[in-house]
């Protein structure tokens, strides 16, 4: 930063002044910057963490998507064996999307991607079709999964009208979950009614999260070209794994550049066209808040 005094060597009060008030404006900020360095590295950690899993679940969408329109124009015949669909990375960092039916033809289709799913990239088999053990780990998990959302014990699941679940199992880093995630049968991306259901070695559900208490509609076709959107909160710290792969699935309709999560301790910012996520402390976030006010009043 460059700055410029008056070369007078009279005693300026005023100057003396304006001297004293840019320290004083410099040390804050140096202060801030040196509060958010100590807290910044684990904030990241965690950021990263969450983009990291995010960003997996993502491309897991991505397959299931072109997979699904693939399968519903080539093999119509088969619609109505489908008993449910899903992907996952394989050893070889490929995407598969696997349709499963009943009985002897337990796997109707496997769908392999080659590199970010696209109709372009992908290959299908469907012929004398074998589960593998991977394949069966997951499916075991999202039926157990489907089961406890359908009985619904002590009203734990919400369920609203034109919203349909979508249950997505994964193994992440050696932790097996089932995070079901809310879609609309209307133009709409959905924020909230998305939970967090985790298992043990054995397939069993070990806890269940409730990620959001209320459901936010996102409409599209009337707010294209949005430059941030926003919501609170209540539960948990972070923005939620779920949140980041819904608003980047969906980015390319809604047009949202940026999104940022507020919780009482700490604001994450993900910027959606860079894919990339900040996690301030709330208090860091609300002094530059306040600089930022200032500034704008000068």
């Amino acid at each position: 930063m460059n700055c410029k005094f008056p070369l007078s060597r009279k005693r300026n009060t005023n100057t003396i002044y304006s001297k004293f008030k840019f320290m004083k404006y410099f040390l804050s900020l140096a202060f801030l910057f040196i509060s958010l360095s100590v807290s910044s590295q684990n904030l990241q950690e965690k950021a990263d963490a969450i983009l990291k899993e995010a960003k997996e679940l993502l491309v897991m969408e991505q397959a299931s998507w072109h997979a699904t329109d693939n399968f519903l124009a080539t093999y119509p015949d088969k619609k109505n064996l489908i008993r449910g669909y899903f992907s996952y990375v394989n050893k070889d960092n490929d995407l598969v999307s696997v349709f499963y039916g009943e009985g002897k033809d337990l796997i109707l289709a496997r769908y392999l991607f080659k590199g970010i799913p696209s109709p372009e990239r992908l290959f299908v088999d469907t012929e004398n079709l074998q589960i593998t053990d991977l394949e069966a780990d997951l499916l075991e998990m999202r039926k157990t999964a489907f089961e406890d959302m359908v009985d619904n014990k002590k009203g734990f699941y919400s369920f609203y009208e034109k919203v349909n679940p979508n249950l997505i199992p994964i193994i992440f880093e050696g932790k097996k979950k089932v995070y079901i995630i809310s879609g609309s049968n209307e133009p709409k991306m959905l924020i909230g009614n998305d939970y967090e259901i985790t298992f043990n070695k054995r397939n069993k559900i070990k806890d269940r999260k409730k990620l959001h208490k209320s459901i936010l509609t996102f409409d599209y076709t009337e707010n294209e070209n949005v430059e941030s959107s926003f919501h609170s909160h209540v539960v948990s710290d972070f923005i939620d794994v779920t949140d980041v792969c819904t608003l980047l699935l969906y980015k390319d309709y809604t047009g949202i550049n940026k999104h940022i999560v507020v919780s009482k301790k700490y604001v994450s910012i993900l910027n959606l066209e860079e894919e990339t996520l900040l996690i301030l402390t709330k208090k860091a976030w609300d002094k530059i808040m306040d600089h930022q006010e200032e500034k704008a009043k000068k």
